[in-house]
Parts: C-alpha cells; structure tokens; sequence
C-alpha cells in the first residue's frame, strides 16, 4: 500500500520537518490506502440497496455513479489500518448512511421504501393524545451521546457508526483528501 507524502501536504520548510518529527506519531493520522472495497463488498452485507452495476442507471437502483462517490469517502475516512476486522462493515455503514440519506431525496420511488423504512431511528414514546393526535419520541441520551455528529444520528447506520467508532477514540473519522 502506498502512503500519503506529508512532505508534500505540508511543503518542505523547518516548521514541517519539526512537525512531523515531534507529533507525527502522537497525531493518529493514517496516511496508508485501503484494500478495494467494491459493489459486491457492500451488497454482501447490505443488500437492501439496490447499486446498479452499470454506468448507466438501472430503474429502480442507486446509479453505480452515486455508489461511487460515498465509496471514495468512505476510503478517505474509515482506515484499514485503524479498524481491520471491522473495517468492511464500518465501510459499509459509512456509505448506507449516506445512501439513507441519498435515497431520502427520491423518496416516493417505491424500489426504495424498504432502505427508507427500516432505517429511521426509533425512540420511546413520552406523551400521545388523542383528540390532537400528538405524539412525542424522545431518543433516550441520544442528544448528549452523540451531540456534535450531526447527520450520523439521523439513522440507524450512522449511529452504528458512532457507537462502533467512538470507543477507539477516533470518532472524528480523519477526512484526508
């Protein structure tokens, strides 16, 4: 796997050499590439997306074209080097979030009801009455948990994301691009 030239991001002056000397090993950052992670990869354990395979897009999937752009941010953010024997399925949670929220967008395209339905998240029931019909959910120490991410608790696989990332400290997920 090849790495990414620091020196090069940084350009070459004293101040980057002294950086990288003194905190290149404490920074976390990886700088290697991934393995492949290919269509079949995600569809293997995510197969209510539909991806099309071909350049063109298939009726009813997710163009190929879509796939791809999540992928390569995914590749960016979630490391091998950091996760290894999870970094499939993280890889895979990266890019269904945001084909979530892709999908959300042609809401209304009946091959992509079963993604949306099953992957909004649930809370508990506080309050309901009847003559109004109101209802309220409370999402149980969602909001001080997972405060600061954003769109990643808007579903259930960015919340799988959170939950599996955070423990090794690196929720932030590195964005190099």
């Amino acid at each position: 796997m090849a790495s990414f030239d620091f020196w090069d991001m940084l350009g070459f002056s004293n101040n980057a050499v002294i950086s990288m000397d003194v905190f290149g090993g404490a920074s976390a950052i990886i700088t290697t590439d991934n393995p492949e992670y290919t269509v079949s990869d995600f569809t293997a354990t995510f197969p209510i997306f539909p991806v099309s395979t071909l350049e063109t897009p298939e009726t009813g999937k997710i163009p190929l074209a879509v796939f791809t752009m999540f992928k390569t941010m995914a590749d960016k953010s979630i490391k091998y080097d950091r996760y290894h024997s999870t970094w499939k399925y993280l890889m895979g949670l990266y890019i269904a979030h945001y084909l979530y929220l892709y999908i959300k967008t042609q809401e209304g395209t009946p091959s992509y009801s079963t993604a949306l339905k099953n992957s909004i998240p649930t809370g508990v029931i506080t309050s309901k009455s009847v003559d109004g019909l109101s209802v309220s959910i409370d999402f149980p120490g969602m909001s001080d948990d997972m405060a600061g991410y954003g769109s990643w608790k808007l579903t259930t696989y960015g919340q799988q994301l959170i939950t599996l990332t955070k423990p090794l400290g690196h929720v932030g997920m590195w964005v190099n691009f």
